[in-house]
């Protein structure tokens, strides 16, 4: 999966590796029933994951919020939770399971 990338004062920026507070918040934020909450604590929301997900300083709420189209808030902060996933899992595959360890 490619790294999500943010453009801010001319400048590429992708997120910091994951830590796995930022699992967890994208985590529970995507588990969560959000069918009440109006569009703007949404889009709110969905940047506060986008700065939490890039991890770097100069990610913050006003850049995104300048720097970022409304209608593609929602869907970077989904591509950097999947990419996020894919971190996650292409390191999983390759732990040792019980079976392998048992052959051994």
């Amino acid at each position: 999966m490619d790294t999500p990338k943010l453009h801010i004062a001319g400048r590429e920026i992708v997120p910091n590796p994951p830590k796995m507070k930022v699992w967890r918040t994208f985590l529970a934020f995507f588990d969560a029933d959000k069918q009440d909450m109006n569009l703007e604590d949404f889009l709110d929301a969905h940047v506060r994951l986008i700065v939490l997900g890039f991890g770097r300083e100069e990610v913050t709420q006003e850049s995104v919020e300048e720097n970022v189209d409304v209608a593609d808030i929602v869907p970077l902060a989904r591509a950097i939770f999947r990419w996020i996933q894919s971190l996650t899992f292409s390191k999983l595959v390759n732990l040792p399971n019980e079976e392998a360890e048992k052959e051994a």
